[in-house]
């Protein structure tokens, strides 16, 4: 075994620069909107609350205090990134800066965290095909009727194939994957600016008149139902409330900066695109997620809109039609007669949550192929096609386990992640606080690599404000407002198990485990992994 050999399980990753700033920018959209774009008002009813003043929602406030904060995140990631950009960064940078464990931690976790969600998206997405359905039924072109779809056995038969073909979609090649991500991700955009633009000819006296006759129930009588099952349209957020909010917008907002874990495909310029791509979806976000939003709750009524919402999370059966609030349907009640207006919004609402599977699909591929090249895979795991230019077995691995979390969501819901109140809050972790303290060491671990650092003489300072932001923020909205309270009669075994608590422990513990066994492994093959984590990894 040569030198290079023990230093790099090959020369290069396989992988080619086909990811343009354009499709850069609708990667990260589609990774941080997923269901946001057709489910925009759908979100408020979790954690209702009056309006502040009279005019905006404190969901909405959060989202600009929190949004605005992400900058500062947003500059570290491009600061840490450009001097190394691999595909895989975020284990390819803690690894190489705060020290080869952190890295693969780092990562562990943000794999663990992110693969139930595959199964979560195919469950978002059998909903949406049901508001087709409703919205053509609604608009008399047909008496179909699917609230069948739902029920676990048809579940499984509609929503593997939707599974399989986002997997199918990230085995495309680099080219025609990130030029199709950016054309179905501006389809799903388009659709919110529809409904944006449709909420403007909603007519409320129409709007409460369409209600009563298509969906059997006022505007005023769905809000008293509501108030019946717990709503208090004057409820004000409190401190175990808006901690609970808090978590919701801490996690809602993630996905801005998915570009940096495929920095090494970038093309042209990786500063700017990084630049771009980040900084750029964010404020997308921020201006589409808010305004929209607001502009459709004061449209249809703020208590209506919540009211239904809250039904939805809270009492789904005496939802309308089992869904909630979605911008589509609101408009298709408003105005019937627009129907193809608001299909093609409903359509794009289903390509728009289906995305979230092949984009982080391809996230979590990236992790696991930077694994591979370090060794800490076998290598014919993360080996990339010669044609399609994509490490296939990965995404094989990757569609096993969507299937199993989709299984678990349809027929165990309570042993699902997604539905595990630690899990996210204890694994996403190191996503928020890992870029600051990498920012604090970079000059230190990393001087050869500092004079490529874009601003680099505020990446100290950046990165000491963003800790000072995000650990007490983190602390409050992570931790206090993922957990419910330990209530009498529970033991603390229960409350473990029941949180997601020790699953997650042991998640974190196997992937401990596994490190060490496998850094075992390699020292006694006569790999220096010393020399391997001091060197930037090859492309």
């Amino acid at each position: 075994m040569t030198l290079e050999e023990k230093l790099f399980a090959r020369k290069a990753s396989g992988l080619i620069k086909e990811a343009s700033t354009r499709s850069a920018t609708f990667f990260n959209m589609m990774f941080i909107m997923g269901s946001k774009w057709a489910w925009s008002v759908a979100f408020l009813g979790l954690f209702p609350a009056g309006l502040i003043f009279g005019w905006f929602p404190p969901y909405l406030m959060g989202i600009l205090l929190f949004g605005g904060a992400c900058y500062l995140l947003s500059i570290i990631y491009i600061q840490i990134t450009t001097p190394m950009p691999r595909s895989g960064a975020d284990y390819v940078i803690p690894a190489r800066v705060m020290g080869p464990f952190w890295g693969w931690i780092d990562s562990w976790c943000l794999v663990c965290a992110w693969t139930p969600i595959w199964g979560f998206a195919g469950w978002l997405t059998i909903r949406n095909i049901k508001l087709m359905v409703d919205i053509l039924r609604i608009s008399g072109l047909t008496t179909l009727s699917i609230p069948w779809v739902l029920d676990p056995l048809p579940s499984i038969y509609i929503g593997i194939p939707i599974i399989i073909l986002g997997a199918l979609f990230t085995c495309l090649p680099p080219r025609r994957y990130y030029k199709a991500m950016a054309v179905f991700g501006a389809l799903a955009v388009l659709s919110l600016v529809i409904c944006g633009i449709g909420a403007a000819g909603v007519n409320p006296s129409t709007f409460a008149a369409n209600m009563k006759t298509l969906l059997g129930i006022s505007p005023s009588d769905l809000t008293s139902t509501a108030i019946n099952n717990g709503f208090d349209p004057n409820g004000i957020v409190g401190w175990a409330s808006g901690a609970g909010l808090a978590s919701y917008i801490l996690f809602t907002i993630t996905g801005f900066q998915g570009s940096a874990s495929i920095s090494g495909e970038l093309r042209g310029d990786v500063k700017k695109s990084l630049t771009s791509s980040i900084v750029g979806s964010l404020t997308l976000f921020l201006i589409f997620n808010v305004a929209i939003v607001w502009w459709m709750a004061i449209q249809f009524g703020y208590n209506f809109t919540v009211g239904w919402s809250y039904l939805f999370w809270n009492a789904r059966s005496a939802a309308p039609l089992s869904l909630p609030p979605i911008n589509a349907l609101l408009l298709t009640v408003a105005m019937p007669n627009l129907w193809p207006i608001w299909v093609l919004a409903g359509i794009a609402a289903i390509i728009g949550v289906w995305l979230i599977i092949p984009a982080e699909m391809l996230f979590v591929n990236r992790q696991v192929l930077a694994w591979g090249i370090d060794r800490m895979l076998p290598k014919s795991i993360s080996e990339v096609h010669p044609r399609l230019r994509q490490p296939v077995r990965i995404v094989l691995i990757q569609l096993i386990v969507a299937i199993l979390f989709y299984l678990l969501l349809v027929f165990a819901p309570s042993f699902n992640p997604v539905n595990l109140t630690a899990w996210n809050a204890l694994l996403s972790l190191p996503w928020f606080v890992f870029p600051g303290i990498c920012a604090l060491l970079y000059p230190r671990r990393r001087p050869d690599l500092m004079k490529a650092v874009p601003w680099r003489k505020w990446l100290i300072p950046v990165g000491v404000l963003w800790l000072a932001i995000i650990i007490p923020f983190y602390a409050w909205a992570g931790l206090i407002g993922s957990f419910p309270p330990l209530t009498s009669g529970v033991s603390y075994g229960q409350y473990a198990l029941s949180t997601g608590l020790l699953a997650t422990g042991f998640a974190v513990l196997l992937g401990a485990v596994i490190y060490f066994a496998v850094k075992s492994y390699n020292l006694k093959r006569g790999i220096d992994l010393r020399q391997v984590y001091k060197t930037i990894p090859p492309e």
